[in-house]
C-alpha cells in the first residue's frame, strides 16, 4: 500500500512502471477504483480519468469516472492478473 500525497506525476510513474502492477486508487470520499491495466487511467495535471466496466468482448469501457488527484488518499498494489503478468 502506498499512502501519501499523490501528485499526478506519482500516479503516472505508478501507471507507467514496467512491468505493470495493477493497483487500486482510494479517494477521500471512500470510493475506490481498480486499475487492472495502464490503459484504464488517463492522467492530466488536474484530472484523473478512470475507465470502468469494460465490455468483455471489445474491451471498450462502459463509462469514465472523472476525479481529482488531490482527493487520492492511498494507492493499493494488487496481484497481477494472468492477462497482465
Amino acid at each position: 500500500m502506498v499512502s501519501c500525497v499523490m501528485r499526478p506525476e506519482d500516479l503516472k510513474a505508478l501507471r507507467d512502471q514496467q512491468p505493470f502492477v495493477p493497483f487500486r486508487i482510494v479517494f477521500t470520499d471512500g470510493r475506490s477504483f481498480d486499475i487492472p491495466h495502464r490503459d484504464f487511467l488517463m492522467i492530466t495535471k488536474h484530472t484523473l480519468e478512470i475507465a470502468l466496466a469494460p465490455d468483455a468482448e471489445t474491451g471498450v469501457p462502459e463509462k469514465i469516472v472523472h476525479a481529482s488527484p488531490l482527493h487520492v488518499v492511498r494507492v493499493e498494489l494488487m496481484q497481477p492478473s494472468p492477462q497482465t503478468a
